[in-house]
């Protein structure tokens, strides 16, 4: 069986350029069938096998469109995600998969409910800099720009431990949140070119094997020069 993968809201949720995650992906790839479903369109998940899905960033207003859209299949959601199915959530779109989103004036928007997860939103103070820190084994590196800072409750364990940058709120020096294969993460770059041994674990829990990157020599050299550049004590956190 060929591994499945699908993208949901592609038309509106790739702010930042994130829909280049998928693009790397399908050249890394090849083989693998790949799914796009549109706002309006029924989630090819909720009647079929996937091994994987994604969704990008977006803007306030869509996450509203999104929560509605996905909220019929909440079940399924939780059901896949107990499976172990990859679950890959960049910017603000794993948002939507929490409990809450409050803004500064007091307005409280209800999410999914399938993670213990609130966000706190002010849009008068948009925050970005770099990201750097560790997943596992690994250097993870990339950029965050947010509007959102993001409280992770039980069940949850940070994505990445931070060394250096902007956390994603004032009181853990963490960035995104795991459970199980989800991967909820403010992270953009996008993520998956800009961190090639990441997306090589990402591959492998696909494929239940090591495989060589598209570009891989190219990509990890790129990587190494950032993992450096952002180490530089001269290099600030914006």
């Amino acid at each position: 069986m060929s591994i499945v993968i699908e993208e949901l809201f592609p038309e509106v949720c790739s702010l930042f350029g994130d829909g280049a995650n998928m693009k790397y992906l399908r050249q890394c790839l090849p083989e693998a069938r790949f799914e796009q479903t549109a706002l309006n369109d029924r989630p090819f998940f909720a009647d079929n096998h996937v091994d994987m899905i994604y969704m990008g960033p977006m803007t306030e207003n869509t996450q509203l469109q999104v929560i509605k859209r996905l909220k019929p299949f909440r079940d399924r959601i939780e059901e896949l995600i107990q499976k172990g199915t990859v679950f890959l959530m960049t910017g603000n779109a794993h948002e939507v998969f929490g409990k809450r989103i409050t803004d500064k004036d007091g307005t409280v928007t209800e999410c999914l409910g399938i993670n213990d997860f609130t966000a706190k939103r002010d849009m008068m103070n948009r925050f970005s800099g770099l990201v750097l820190g560790n997943y596992e084994d690994i250097e993870i590196a990339a950029f965050r720009a947010q509007f959102t800072k993001g409280y992770p409750g039980e069940g949850l364990v940070p994505f990445v431990k931070m060394t250096k940058g902007v956390p994603m709120n004032d009181d853990e020096f963490t960035e995104g949140y795991t459970r199980n294969s989800f991967y909820g993460t403010y992270l953009l770059g996008p993520l998956l070119i800009l961190n090639p041994y990441f997306t090589k674990k990402l591959i492998k829990k696909l494929c239940g094997q090591d495989r060589k990157l598209a570009f891989e020599e190219e990509v990890i050299k790129a990587y190494n020069t950032r993992i450096a550049d952002f180490k530089d004590k001269k290099v600030g956190i914006h």
